[in-house]
């Protein structure tokens, strides 16, 4: 008579006379994360299942059975598996999401369940529901970039002809249209969904067939498996397909730089909302107050996106380490990929979705973004190409404006209240026009370059975006 096996509700054991000690069970088992892959692991068993019968491994009968339990399977555990209803004694009885979807199955059909891991491994297993978990939430983080996207659009249209004295190193440089600063982040976000489609590539790659490490002996029909599964390429390489992690390491370095443009726009956006600048009024729905002080509007959306990008750049930091040592094949430090991918993707679809809002509503304040372009320094650009236009080398006028800048602070004056006989005094070549360049929006339509804050430029770049975004924009 067989003995009884203690370790019965795991996928192996046999070689063990002892269960698995408690306090081995709290370190190790993983079902806790990974059910978030319930939904990717049904798709796979159902595929292996119907593939089983296809090689004959088990009759027809029994892969329709299989296939039906699966579905069944699923659809009983979602609801079980969410936070609130996670009963915690799986936590306990289960070791990850492949061993409860197995003994669920058993209950259902008996000895057959037995079979459905027949020729695989967790191994090929867990980096299979990855993928195939991966490719459908990364498409859905493509969706909220996009949604990020239409916000920023829609702002940058209510913003319409409004001017801001652009910066750099934080100090005012030259005047621009607040829609042409918002259109850029537009264009910072359509080169992150570039970076995540490119990780969607390098995801199309089959790894079942590759068992622990060494393929299988088995007649696998891998052809079909990738069929089923979506994948256009089976891997290669048995060993990389199980031991290799660089797609959720690219996943999550994708992800990083999009939260470092998240962090930059929040920077701006909490910038713009302060009172120095004072330049927006954010929407009630979207601001918090104070326990203390009742007059306080509060943009913590965007000071805990910037804090968050943190946490996201920590996760990818995290995975480099993790594999930095590992010797091939399969080592089970890889099942640390899993909790700070699955949060960086929560996060970041939950982050991109608030900020879309949030930006749409944003009400800009003209008297205060007048201001910010009534300082004639931020001119001095403009008087520089005015030389250089006139003849005059590029250096000797840059050395000419910055010596009349200089003296109209010592004057105590405005660049533009010096005398015509002042600006002469620095050379002949000025002329009454020299005034006419004191008016930021002559500034911006001065501007000649491709992708330059011209409101021409900015207005066929608004155009073309909302087009691309399929946004119709009202008319100003």
């Amino acid at each position: 008579m067989a003995k009884k096996n203690k370790n019965a509700k795991a996928l192996w054991g046999g070689r063990f006379k002892k269960p698995a000690h408690p306090l081995l069970k709290d370190f190790s088992y993983s079902l806790a994360v990974d059910k978030e892959l319930l939904e990717a692991e049904i798709e796979i068993d159902v595929a292996w299942a119907k593939m089983l019968g296809r090689i004959r491994l088990i009759s027809k009968a029994e892969s329709a059975r299989l296939v039906r339990a699966l579905v069944q399977t699923g659809k009983e555990l979602a609801p079980k598996l969410t936070d609130d209803a996670l009963d915690r004694q799986w936590l306990k009885d289960y070791e990850d999401i492949h061993t409860l979807v197995q003994m669920t199955l058993e209950k259902k059909v008996g000895g057959l369940g037995k079979k459905i891991h027949t020729g695989r491994s967790r191994n090929d297993l867990v980096v299979t529901s990855t993928r195939v978990y991966l490719r459908k939430k990364i498409a859905q983080a493509l969706e909220s970039v996009q949604s990020l996207q239409k916000g920023l659009v829609k702002a940058a249209s209510n913003a319409g002809d409004s001017l801001v004295s652009g910066m750099t190193h934080l100090r005012k440089a030259q005047p621009v249209l607040v829609a042409h600063h918002l259109l850029a982040y537009v264009e910072m976000l359509e080169d992150d969904a570039g970076r995540l489609r490119d990780a969607q590539k390098r995801l199309d790659v089959m790894p079942l067939g590759s068992a622990a490490l060494a393929g299988s002996a088995l007649p696998l029909d891998q052809k079909f498996l990738a069929r089923e599964l979506g994948f256009s390429r089976i891997a290669p390489n048995s060993l990389a397909a199980t031991s290799d992690r660089g797609f959720i390491t690219e996943t999550l370095a994708a992800l990083s730089i999009l939260w470092m443009h998240l962090s930059r726009l929040s920077e701006d956006f909490i910038l713009w909302n302060s009172e120095p600048f004072g330049y927006i009024e954010l929407d009630d729905q979207f601001a918090t107050g104070s326990s203390l002080m009742p007059q306080k509007k509060n943009p913590d959306i965007f000071e805990l996106t910037r804090g968050r990008s943190g946490v996201i750049f920590g996760y990818l930091q995290a995975l480099l380490v993790i594999q930095k040592g590992l010797p091939l094949a399969y080592n089970r430090d890889l099942q640390e990929d899993k909790p700070q991918l699955f949060d960086a993707l929560a996060k970041t679809v939950l982050t991109l979705e608030l900020l879309a809002l949030t930006v749409a509503s944003v009400k800009f304040v003209p008297a205060a973004l007048q201001r910010s372009v009534q300082d004639d320094a931020i001119f001095s650009t403009d008087i520089l190409e005015y030389l250089v236009r006139k003849g005059m080398a590029f250096s000797e006028a840059h050395s000419l404006v910055g010596q009349m800048v200089a003296h109209a602070s010592a004057e105590e004056k405005n660049l533009g209240e010096l005398e015509l006989q002042e600006f002469r005094s620095f050379t002949p070549v000025f002329d009454k026009d020299v005034y006419k360049i004191f008016d930021a929006s002559v500034s911006v339509r001065s501007k000649k370059t491709v992708g330059s804050t011209h409101p021409a430029n900015v207005s066929r770049e608004l155009g073309r975006w909302a087009t691309a975004l399929g946004l119709r924009l009202k008319k100003k």
